[in-house]
């Protein structure tokens, strides 16, 4: 879906020949950034996104809510993102809202609807429109992305590496506030002490800046100055916070975006580079084992920490049909189980399709569900083989991580990077439709030369 933010001039004659075809949209170099430029602003913008889907407060990191009062000013600093992009458009800038991205704001749209329903609407409808604002901001960014997908790249990897020095400068200037239930660098589990991230945000953090960075490296692009201390920082922040899906997910997530373009040589650079890594650590495995096990018994790994607690209660649950169509409004990612007599316990759900339904019903789960099958075959059909393993990768992370994290259905990291991966994929392919456009011109421009010269008469 395009949108043309000014009509054509008057008088103007659509084009009927490759001679008349319309200019494409990369080589309008009026009122565009330069790479620089873009690059601050893409840092900046991905930065202040970041920030706004993290918890502002100590208060209760671990439940994914805010107070009221850091609720409001996450809505404005994304309402700022939004006014301030719309100030640095440039004259005449054409907008992109790729089909994933479409079927996303379709379900913001209904969030902010369907709050009115919902007992505490003030809270659900505030959160929806915070979602769609978010959605908004990657339609806005296309004028300056347009033709340089790698920018997006550079910019969410620069936004991801501020947050991993938050967490290494707690670990060293706050100590008694970045480890949790344990001792340092053994038992404990890292967690933000700036910034009040919980362990298995920690672990997302380091393993989508070590996985940007590796495709970076595969392709050439940076060197092994910075290839080695990223991975090194963001192995850490895995390892320390003993986040285990954030691991598999890495792996994963590389072997997919690797795999997709094993006929390149950055692909087969990158695959020998996970099959070595895979290979050293064959030594440590029984390291990595307890790693895993991380002390727990049969029956925790069974039951996923206590994650199918939360589960199950979902599942069994009786639904009257506004319930289950609608759910329970966004809001607060947590159940109150009652055992027994008295025994009351709060848990997380941490499962991202079953905290759409619980907070936005069948309907809800179905749209999200629905848009990010639309954004991973997006990505998977991406034309660049480049392009294609960064989309490949963040999707594959989503979607392992999506098991046992919540926030699909918010403004969430999961769903920025869900964004970051369509845009990356839209700009891919609009650069390729460019490419294609300039081809056909100048082979219109060349043809109509040759039919011209065949024509006039040959002189001796």
């Amino acid at each position: 879906m395009n949108v043309l933010l000014a009509a054509p001039s008057a008088g103007q004659i659509p084009a009927r020949n490759p001679l008349d075809a319309p200019v494409p949209e990369r080589w309008a170099r009026a009122g565009r950034l330069t790479d620089g430029t873009a690059l601050i602003v893409l840092v900046v913008v991905l930065g202040l996104l970041l920030l706004t889907v993290q918890p502002w407060a100590r208060t209760d990191p671990a439940a994914g809510t805010d107070s009221s009062g850091s609720s409001v000013v996450k809505g404005a600093v994304l309402m700022l993102c939004v006014v301030a992009l719309l100030m640095v458009l440039p004259p005449r800038a054409a907008l992109r809202i790729p089909p994933p991205l479409a079927l996303f704001l379709l379900y913001g749209t209904y969030v902010v609807i369907s709050s009115a329903f919902q007992p505490d609407a003030f809270q659900a409808m505030f959160r929806g429109t915070r979602l769609v604002l978010g959605l908004v901001v990657p339609v806005l960014l296309w004028s300056v992305v347009r033709g340089r997908f790698r920018l997006i790249v550079y910019a969410n990897a620069a936004a991801y590496a501020g947050l991993a020095l938050t967490v290494v400068a707690g670990v060293v200037l706050s100590p008694q506030l970045a480890w949790q239930e344990g001792k340092p660098f053994q038992s404990a589990r890292l967690v933000g002490a700036y910034l009040p991230m919980m362990a298995p945000r920690v672990g997302e953090i380091g393993a989508v800046l070590v996985g940007l960075t590796v495709l970076l490296w595969a392709q050439r692009k940076i060197g092994l100055l910075t290839l080695v201390p990223a991975v090194m920082a963001g192995t850490a922040l895995i390892v320390f916070s003993h986040t285990r899906t954030a691991a598999l997910a890495l792996v994963l997530g590389l072997l997919v975006a690797f795999g997709m373009a094993a006929r390149s040589p950055a692909g087969r650079r990158g695959l020998s580079l996970v099959a070595g890594a895979l290979a050293l650590a064959l030594p440590f495995l029984p390291g990595i084992i307890d790693w895993v096990v991380r002390g727990q018994d049969t029956e925790q790994l069974q039951k996923l920490s206590g994650r199918t607690a939360a589960w199950d209660f979902i599942l069994s649950q009786p639904y009257d049909p506004q319930l289950f169509w609608l759910g329970h409004g966004l809001g607060d990612k947590r159940l109150l189980l009652r055992r027994g007599q008295g025994d009351i316990n709060v848990v997380p759900i941490d499962n991202s399709w079953l905290d759409s339904f619980w907070e936005t019903g069948a309907v809800g789960a179905a749209l999200v569900a629905l848009a990010v099958l639309a954004a991973s075959v997006y990505a998977l059909k991406t034309p660049g083989y480049a392009a294609r393993t960064f989309a490949g990768f963040l999707m594959t992370y989503v979607l392992v991580a999506s098991v046992n994290e919540s926030g699909l259905c918010d403004f969430s990291s999961m769903t920025l990077l869900v964004l970051v991966s369509v845009l990356i994929s839209a700009v891919d392919r609009a650069d390729q439709r460019d490419h294609a456009a300039e081809n056909s011109v100048r082979h219109g421009h060349t043809r109509h030369r040759l039919r011209r010269s065949s024509t006039q008469p040959g002189t001796i």
